[in-house]
């Protein structure tokens, strides 16, 4: 089982022609989480080297764990914990799902099978193969019992966190309005350009941080996963920066609209919040005299090519 997959498109056809992302409610979300602990295969054996009800690889947990509740735990922990494992596996396969209602057109059935072929074996497209598709066919079939049933499911927790390696940190402050925030293109992309602009430049040849946006090495493989479905290495990635601006909007794309929902939908405070989370892993951060006058830069940089879109080239449509 792997890390988030969503699709191969963003770099190769750019922002401009990025679908619209489907949405999925969280009845969705808990009926396949559950689906997935139903048909998670017995092994018979008591230490089988497989965690929780959902028998999952132990390489995985620490990093779902820090990417969904904000601390990395050790396989011990989350499988001594079935609410928090149901948690974790809801915020990625929440991901998962959605990008698998992309691929199929919202075809629901083939969405979730495609999303329990990516759970075993980590390509979605092997859902109908020989090998798998009993296992997604039968995951299928908890998932519309559920569905018929919705009083039988847990729930799974609420949104999913960026993909990030944030410390642990208070939950965001709650807002009224429990909508997710609409984010246009053009918010994104100004973002982005904003933080490869503001990016602080060491003046050493072989820093260790890659493209232009200055990133740390041990984020290239997991965002390109994520966002592309193939993990590069740090220089594929620093010699693309086509390749590069579509990961990286993948990425903030999810982070700006949380820093929407915990600012009150306050577009400078939430951009300040992405930038302070780039910065450090911690949104909450923006106003720290450490990280205040990056975020300031970050926004005035934002603020420049909102109000001038022919700035941003080739990143967004002009509609």
């Amino acid at each position: 089982m792997r890390l988030l997959l969503v699709g191969g498109l963003i770099a190769s056809i750019g922002l401009s022609a990025l679908p619209a992302q489907a949405q999925v409610n969280d009845a969705q979300v808990g009926a396949l989480v559950e689906a997935l602990r139903k048909a998670a295969p017995q092994t018979g054996k008591e230490n089988d080297g497989l965690y929780s009800d959902w028998q999952i690889l132990p390489g995985n947990i620490p990093r779902w764990s820090k990417q969904c509740v904000g601390r990395s735990m050790t396989p011990s922990e989350f499988e001594a914990s079935p609410t928090t494992a149901r948690q974790v596996v809801g915020c990625v396969m929440r991901n998962v799902l959605r990008d698998q209602y992309n691929a199929t057109g919202n075809n629901e059935s083939v969405a979730v099978r495609r999303a329990a072929a990516w759970w075993m074996t980590g390509d979605p497209t092997r859902y109908n193969s020989t090998t798998t598709a009993t296992y997604t066919q039968k995951v299928l079939g908890f998932y519309q019992d559920l569905r018929s049933q919705r009083a039988t499911i847990t729930p799974t927790s609420t949104q999913p966190k960026p993909v990030s390696q944030r410390p642990p940190q208070p939950p965001a402050p709650r807002v009224v309005a429990t909508a997710p925030a609409q984010l246009a293109d053009a918010q994104v992309g100004a973002l982005v350009e904003a933080l490869r602009l503001a990016a602080p430049k060491t003046g050493t040849q072989n820093d260790g941080l890659y493209s232009e946006w200055q990133i740390e090495p041990d984020n290239i493989p997991r965002w390109s996963k994520q966002c592309i479905g193939r993990p590069l290495t740090p220089s594929e990635f620093a010699e693309s920066p086509v390749t590069a601006r579509g990961i990286l909007v993948c990425v903030m794309r999810d982070v700006l609209r949380d820093e929407y929902r915990a600012s009150g939908n306050k577009e400078a405070v939430a951009v300040q919040r992405a930038a302070s989370w780039w910065m450090t892993g911690d949104p909450s951060r923006y106003q720290q005299t450490q990280t205040a006058s990056y975020t300031q830069k970050v926004l005035n940089f934002y603020d420049q090519l909102r109000s001038n879109r022919s700035a941003l080239p080739g990143l967004l449509p002009h509609r």
